[in-house]
């Protein structure tokens, strides 16, 4: 085997490892959102909710194909099949007959795949006009692994794919960015504040950004 095979099949093994660790943390988020769905009442909030968790599940389908993916195209190079056709009677290539799967092809799918996943999750904590506050993770320290695993996998795959397709990063460099986006305003945190904020810190808080305003409106809401 030559170093530049170990080298590409290190990327897939490196997009799986990732994958496995995404697949694993999804699952924490997934029963914060069913757990918050069962005690929330208000109907359109509700919906959110239900939408929001509908879309962490999708996520999870699509991460274990591609998972299946990247095994293929794994098992594939370590048999030595590459994009193989049948041949006629004088060993020519024979094209009616459908060919064999090549392991680029088999990335191809899985960095499309998780191109989707991405778009998913985007779609998942899209803020609404009427709940705002509710487009955050509820489980930030998984879903950190989530977005950042997603990237490693993407960046994986299309280091693998660009000894072929060079301009292969290129196309998917949308997705790399959202998931950073995603990571930054989903995930973020307030720092613990010892005793908390007093009243005037809250009331500065919400001044100062809309979406804190419009979040505590929804919250005395739900809670009324």
């Amino acid at each position: 085997m030559t170093p530049q095979q170990d080298a590409t099949e290190d990327h897939i093994r490196s997009a799986v490892t990732a994958l496995v660790r995404v697949f694993e943390n999804l699952g924490a988020e997934h029963q914060a959102l069913t757990a918050e769905e069962a005690k929330t009442s208000a109907k359109e909030r509700r919906g959110t909710v239900v939408r929001m968790a509908e879309d962490i599940a999708q996520t999870a389908r699509t991460i274990s194909s591609t998972i299946m993916e990247l095994a293929t195209a794994r098992g594939l190079r370590d048999l030595g099949v590459p994009h193989q056709f049948a041949k006629d009677a004088e060993g020519r290539d024979y094209s009616p007959l459908l060919t064999l799967p090549a392991p680029s092809d088999t990335l191809y799918d899985a960095v499309t795949y998780l191109s989707e996943a991405a778009d998913t999750l985007g779609r998942a904590y899209e803020p609404t006009k009427k709940n705002p506050g509710l487009a955050v993770a509820r489980c930030p320290s998984h879903m950190q692994v989530v977005f950042t695993g997603l990237g490693t996998a993407l960046g994986a795959v299309c280091a693998d794919l660009a000894t072929k397709d060079a301009e292969v990063a290129q196309d998917y460099a949308a997705a790399q960015a959202l998931l950073v986006r995603l990571e930054d305003r989903v995930c973020r945190t307030v720092p613990a504040q010892g005793a908390g904020l007093n009243a005037d810190q809250v009331a500065a808080a919400i001044r100062a950004d809309p979406a804190v305003a419009r979040a505590a409106a929804a919250a005395l809401a739900e809670s009324a």
